[in-house]
């Protein structure tokens, strides 16, 4: 499958792909799509993201998931690099815990190619789960690192604000 083609599944009807269906088994049935959007830079698209929760709205008090589907090649270095340096950005965490947060994903996050996905269940007060389309990656048992994760996308002072407004919901014109 092509990019292209990734990009037009995207934007079209199968929109509420269903999650994997071993996922099914950990965070149930009961998700409602609120937003959706491109991740690019200049003219790279890099992911199609998700933002799931149980409503359709977000509240960053809920449970919530965050689908990406790959639309090129990234090694894990790759991402977890631009992650800590993006969560570095937002909240600015001592030393020691950036180091203990790059350890945990280094663990956790494989390289990736078109059309694979991963997915991180956030649920507030806990931490996060990360998924691929085939299986469980690992966890990171710490809220702190979750908020911190998730304002990536999320908090206000994004790199990206019309990302995160299509996936609140608010904007679809970064689709």
């Amino acid at each position: 499958m092509t990019a292209n083609a990734l990009f037009e599944d995207f934007s079209s009807t199968s929109e509420l792909e269903r999650l994997p269906e071993y996922l099914h088994a950990q965070v149930g049935e009961a998700w409602a799509l609120c937003g959706k959007g491109i991740f690019s830079w200049s003219v790279f698209k890099f992911y199609t993201i998700r933002l799931l929760t149980a409503s359709g709205d977000f509240d960053p008090e809920q449970p919530y998931i965050l689908d990406l589907t790959y639309l090129r090649k990234l090694s894990a270095q790759q991402i977890v690099t631009i992650s800590v340096q993006e969560i570095e950005r937002l909240v600015t965490p001592a030393a020691e815990q950036t180091a203990h947060w790059r350890q945990a994903l280094e663990a956790i996050v494989p390289d990736v190619s078109l059309g694979d996905r991963l997915l991180g269940w956030f649920r507030p007060g806990e931490g996060v789960e990360f998924f691929s389309a085939i299986a469980a990656l690992g966890a990171i048992p710490d809220a702190e690192f979750a908020r911190a994760f998730a304002a990536i996308w999320l908090d206000p002072r994004t790199q990206r604000p019309a990302l995160r407004q299509a996936l609140l919901g608010k904007d679809r014109s970064a689709i």
